[in-house]
């Protein structure tokens, strides 16, 4: 919510932090009801008002919808096995046909006809796995004349009048055979294996169940990406980057006009709080405050940018994406002791620019690239790979085909959302019913990765591969090894014969105990990662429904048919085809890879994407606000070689991003969401920024990257027990362990992202935990005595200065001249509370007071 500027300066601390009303609370109210809820949250009623004012100055108060709730949701919701074309338009009454048949026939057909009648076998000819099959039938001629039952043979074989019987074991109970003779009555419709003749006509369709031809569609997001020029505006002064020019032409056509810019002291901790999830120092401060360069934002951007918490900070977001965790969760909470390698080369890759193209390529193939001579990057490549094999896996099914297909789905699911934008998942068992993605296309994807191997024992508790990096490093040692074991084995024999040996065999036996003591311990210290790699090559079949125990076509591996500016490429029995997929993913004429990664860069620059649902540019999906300045970032980030930090610096020169969050009536009634950004949206730091912030203004930060997170031995279960004092270390917050199932309470608090899934949007709610967090703490209690100190160490004469200092250190500003009387009437009344208990350091304990209330403080903790 947007604060319109104050003569008087800063508000005051009492107003601020210890009020019952924040300074937004006002326009919050005016603007809460014409906030649409999203997916994630509903709002409260007001009865069930909590607000924290400290804690949120903008939000309506939300309940995250728990992951059971989602579930069930997605049950409710989830179409039958339709296979009719995306963009196809069904009339009501062909889709009660269409719906009786996947409720009544299709289950019938696969679990009891099939068996006798479907792929690999058909007995007497006659096949009953589609509609052509049907109709032309077997032996005896066709099996059904639609529109007319009691005329088709199968009418007279379900009833076992006739010398044909079926099933051979007995009739269809009533209900059935009744829904067999509406179906053929009504014309036999089965979903995708009919024309808009077949119905009437009872004709098989020409065309095969799967004819691998492109997929037309004229859906925004699967056109090509287009590069526009920035159009005209009426006033040219304001824009200071291309961005500007999109912004502004729609704020003109709306009748509105953009905030001022907001001020340099402000812009300076927006742009290090966004860049690194930190706060400047004072010293920070006053350096970028007194650069009297026209180029001073510029250069600061550039200066963080190069910084090493840039990549802790971004690579945290795509963290989310990757559904990273230091361990399983689901049934089996086993550790991951080799994950955070995967998290580092992510931090690494941000840090370095690594082009988004490489980075895409690395994590879905990096064991497929040529090698290279650099040892340490190919140890990368292979580390890049655990983006496919960190996911979450249900190591104690007992199905172990069933378990290879979860992980496939899992990593299908995710490559759909995170780089694509889509929700692919939904075609294990059935055709999209709204994208044009058909199970015959997920099935193509499928046998890409069923080729690949993620888990190599899946005996209950099934085991993930993890191998050493890189992996050709140790076969010396383990040729060695077997050589000198085979030395040994002769000697040893003697001895078990109770045979003596020479002095020499004896020397020789030592010797060869000796190196092969040393050889298992440089093997046992090699370094080993999450990675997948290729297995025996092989194409799927559709799993009918999902269930891989009814097959039907088998579908050669491809990428989805309906991207017609991307050629597909050509797969071969030598490779999985991860590399041949992460190649037309980042083809620069893929009309959604840019598309989808701009996107999430300007979310996390401005808390909403262009495309509000950054995991879903689907029809389901939120159409883009402005679709041409999306097409142009995206065309700026593939033109710059794919470098996410110059996509960065297009947007945060801009003017529009440094805009103030200023009040507008006009502009908060014409457009309430704030879609066509006309102010800047203030929004509260994620959990993990809070928390670095308070380590990194009371001194307590170490900035030092920290390395693995967990010492749980690999396939053994997490002891959160022992990792008490890991979530205590003052690290960064992107080196503490990520369990699921149960996150730091911490990070539970303020909306931590749940690892388990695809997490583009992360939701914000406003509860009462979120309070007793920042009042309540050992993070708060420790962190705020360790500022006092500090505070007292630099200033012991003054208790003004000491104000001065600790909002310096929490806020870097000075207080205003009421904020300054308020927090000295606090410290007096506090200390005079702490007189009564005998307190030998009142001074102290009340400084650490007023920093747990900066530290709680609109202020503080959202990003302005």
């Amino acid at each position: 919510m947007r604060v319109a500027p104050k003569e008087e300066g800063p508000s005051p601390l009492w107003f601020s932090v210890f009020s019952a009303t924040s300074v937004f609370e006002e326009q919050r109210d005016r603007r809460m009801n014409a906030r649409a809820p999203n997916h994630h949250a509903q709002p409260m009623p007001p009865s069930a008002n909590l607000t924290i004012d400290c804690l949120s100055p903008q939000t309506p108060h939300t309940i995250p919808v728990s992951p059971m709730r989602r579930f069930a949701r997605a049950i409710l919701l989830l179409p039958l096995a339709v296979s009719l074309p995306a963009s196809a338009a069904v009339p009501p009454e062909q889709q009660a046909a269409i719906d009786h048949f996947e409720r009544n026939i299709r289950p019938v057909l696969i679990e009891t006809c099939q068996k006798c009648h479907g792929p690999g076998k058909a007995r007497n000819g006659l096949r009953l796995d589609s509609r052509a099959a049907i109709l032309k039938g077997g032996e005896s001629g066709p099996a059904i004349r639609p529109g007319n039952a009691k005329g088709s043979l199968l009418f007279h074989a379900l009833t076992h009048s006739e010398e044909l019987k079926m099933p051979p074991d007995g009739k269809l109970d009533y209900r059935t055979f009744n829904a067999f003779v509406k179906w053929i009555d009504d014309g036999a419709i089965w979903p995708g294996q009919m024309n808009d003749d077949d119905a009437r006509t009872g004709s098989p369709t020409e065309n095969p169940v799967d004819d691998g031809a492109p997929i037309e569609t004229d859906f925004w997001s699967f056109q090509p990406i287009a590069n526009p020029a920035p159009p005209t505006v009426n006033n040219a002064d304001w824009p200071r980057t291309s961005i500007d020019r999109f912004i502004l032409h729609r704020l003109n056509q709306a009748g509105l006009q953009p905030a001022p810019a907001a001020d340099r002291r402000t812009l300076i901790r927006r742009l290090h709080l966004d860049l690194t999830g930190l706060p400047p120092t004072p010293q920070q401060m006053r350096r970028a405050l007194n650069d009297p360069s026209p180029r001073a934002m510029a250069d600061l951007i550039d200066q963080l940018l190069a910084s090493p918490q840039y990549g802790e900070r971004w690579g945290r977001h795509w963290l989310d994406i990757a559904r990273y965790a230091d361990s399983n969760g689901l049934d089996e909470n086993m550790a991951y002791p080799s994950a955070w390698r995967y998290r580092d080369y992510v931090i690494r890759a941000f840090n370095e620019d690594k082009p988004y193209d490489q980075f895409l390529i690395e994590q879905l193939a990096g064991d497929l690239l040529p090698r290279r001579n650099d040892p340490d990057r190919e140890v990368e490549r292979y580390i890049a790979t655990g983006f496919l094999a960190i996911g979450p896996k249900m190591l104690a099914c007992d199905d172990p085909d069933k378990m290879r297909r979860d992980i496939v789905d899992d990593q299908i699911d995710t490559i759909g959302r995170a780089l694509m934008g889509l929700s692919l998942g939904c075609g294990r068992c059935h055709d999209h019913k709204f994208d044009p993605f058909p199970t015959s296309d997920y099935y193509g994807l499928a046998g890409i990765f069923l080729s690949t191997e993620t888990v190599f024992n899946y005996k209950v508790v099934a085991k993930w591969v993890e191998h050493e990096l890189p992996p050709y490093k140790s076969a010396p040692l383990r040729n060695e090894l077997a050589k000198l074991r085979a030395e040994k084995a002769p000697l040893d024999k003697l001895i078990k014969d109770k045979k003596p040996l020479s002095p020499d065999q004896k020397k020789r036996r030592d010797e060869l105990d000796s190196r092969i003591a040393e050889l298992k311990t440089a093997l046992a210290a090699m370094p080993t990662g999450m990675i997948v790699r290729d297995k025996k090559i092989a194409d799927a079949a559709i799993h009918i429904r999902g269930n891989y125990l009814t097959l039907g076509e088998t579908i050669p591996r491809r990428t989805p048919r309906a991207f017609a500016s991307v050629d597909p490429p050509d797969f071969d029995n030598q490779q999985s085809g991860r590399l041949q997929l992460a190649r037309w993913l980042t083809d620069p004429g893929h009309p959604l890879t840019a598309r989808v990664i701009a996107n999430r860069i300007w979310q996390q620059h401005f808390g909403r994407g262009l495309v509000a649902s950054p995991d879903n540019f689907g029809s389901l999906g939120s159409p883009p606000s402005h679709p041409e300045l999306l097409d142009h970032l995206a065309s700026h980030l593939i033109q710059s070689g794919w470098s996410i930090k110059s996509l960065h610096r297009l947007i945060l020169n801009s003017a529009t991003y440094q805009m103030a969050a200023a009040a507008n009536s006009k502009a908060e009634r014409d457009d309430p969401k704030n879609t066509l950004y006309w102010s800047w949206e203030p929004r509260r730091l994620e959990a993990e920024a809070i928390r670095d912030s308070i380590l990194s203004v009371s001194g307590r930060l170490d900035p030092r990257p920290a390395g693995k997170p967990l010492d749980d031995a690999l396939y053994k279960y997490v002891n959160k027990g022992r990792l008490a004092g890991r979530f205590e270390a003052p690290i960064r917050s992107v080196y503490l362990p990520t369990l699921r199932s149960n996150p730091f309470d911490g990070f539970a608090a303020f909306d931590f992202a749940d690892a388990s899934v695809v997490v583009g949007q992360r939701t914000t709610s406003t509860v009462a935990p979120q309070a007793l967090f920042m009042m309540n703490s050992d993070l708060v209690h420790e962190s705020s005595v360790e500022l006092a100190e500090e505070v007292l160490r630099k200033t012991p004469d003054s208790t003004d200065h000491q104000i001065e200092a600790a909002y310096q250190a929490c806020l870097t500003r000075s207080p205003s001249e009421m904020e300054s009387r308020a927090a000295a009437e606090f410290i007096a009344r506090y200390k005079q509370e702490l007189r009564t208990e005998n307190n030998n350091d009142q001074q102290k304990a009340s400084i650490a007071a007023l920093a747990r209330a900066l530290f709680a403080s609109n202020e503080f903790v959202y990003l302005r």
